[in-house]
């Protein structure tokens, strides 16, 4: 149902021209962040194969979430002069500069993944990816529904474990999650806030270090992405505190995610398909290529998943279709 209706958004209806014939043996330049943590992989993964079928001459640049090394890249693209460049930015707000120079160069540019700022959305021609604030926005209606699910009462303390910081992901779901909390249950404190980087190690260090500082009557965690809440929980157990007792939200639909939720240690995760991110991606700047106009933004569903709906992460997630 998600990605027809994705599908539907990104249609454009050109029928006297053949489908991406200006992008077949065009050259593209991915700009993307890792192909070490999950969802970095699974989407630079579903981009490549998108970008395959599209018939692109496509050369991908890693960065290692160095902003400094992805302007850089963007100066060395920029001089290649390729037809279009798709940018995963390091940074939201470093990144700005580089996508003026894309701009001022003439050169189509689609932004993944990780939304700078609107006020400048006049440097990039298409954004696809999360709405990291309706992202955050629910995963804290997960924090509420969890708390009465678990009798746990209106009020009481939790953390967030944030992902690489000054990523728009870190940023704006740390602002949705706070923002519903503050409206619908300002008795729900969030008492402390470290990074995991995405990484499940960095999580379980920092999730320790925030069970100590909280104390042990803390009610919940949110880690932004399933990956670091595996972390979260390997910690609550290390602190013997039990998993299944507190309300534990992740996000992105993982198949670890899904794994933890079964098994009863993961309350909850929020609906964000890699796949879809990948591959819309590509077939964004494939119409661009053609001369057509896709939608200026373009954002993926954001459910907030428990056991009763699991199923919809098996469907996001499945491979894309031929």
């Amino acid at each position: 149902m998600f990605k027809s209706l994705l599908a539907a958004t990104l249609a454009v209806s050109t029928l006297a021209a053949p489908a991406f014939a200006g992008a077949k043996g065009s050259k593209v330049i991915l700009l993307t962040v890792s192909d070490e943590c999950e969802y970095c992989a699974r989407h630079g993964h579903a981009f490549r194969e998108e970008a395959a079928k599209l018939g692109f001459d496509l050369d991908v640049k890693i960065n290692n979430f160095d902003a400094a090394e992805q302007a850089s890249q963007v100066d060395q693209a920029i001089a290649q002069q390729p037809a279009g460049i798709v940018i995963f930015p390091a940074d939201s707000r470093a990144v700005i500069p580089s996508l003026r120079k894309i701009k001022q160069a003439g050169i189509p540019v689609v932004v993944t993944n990780s939304k700078p700022d609107d006020q400048y959305s006049e440097f990039w021609d298409v954004y696809v990816g999360p709405d990291d604030i309706g992202n955050g926005n629910s995963a804290a209606k997960a924090m509420i529904e969890g708390f009465a699910e678990k009798n746990l009462g209106s009020s009481g303390k939790i953390f967030i474990v944030e992902g690489v910081p000054g990523t728009p992901p870190q940023i704006q779901r740390s602002k949705g999650f706070k923002d519903v909390l503050a409206k619908d249950a300002p008795g729900i404190e969030v008492a402390g806030m470290q990074p995991g980087n995405w990484d499940q190690a960095r999580a379980t260090d920092a999730a320790a270090a925030l069970f100590t500082q909280v104390g042990p009557d803390v009610k919940g965690v949110y880690a932004q992405n399933d990956t670091m809440l595996a972390g979260v929980i390997v910690a609550a157990q290390r602190a013997g505190l039990d998993p299944s007792k507190l309300v534990l939200v992740g996000s992105n639909c993982t198949a670890e995610g899904v794994a933890a939720i079964k098994a009863g240690t993961q309350y909850a995760t929020v609906l964000q398909s890699p796949v879809d991110d990948g591959a819309f991606a590509a077939k964004a700047m494939g119409d661009l290529l053609d001369g057509k106009t896709p939608e200026k933004t373009i954002y993926l569903p954001k459910e907030m998943v428990t056991k009763s709906n699991l199923s919809i992460c098996d469907a996001a997630n499945a491979p894309t279709a031929n």
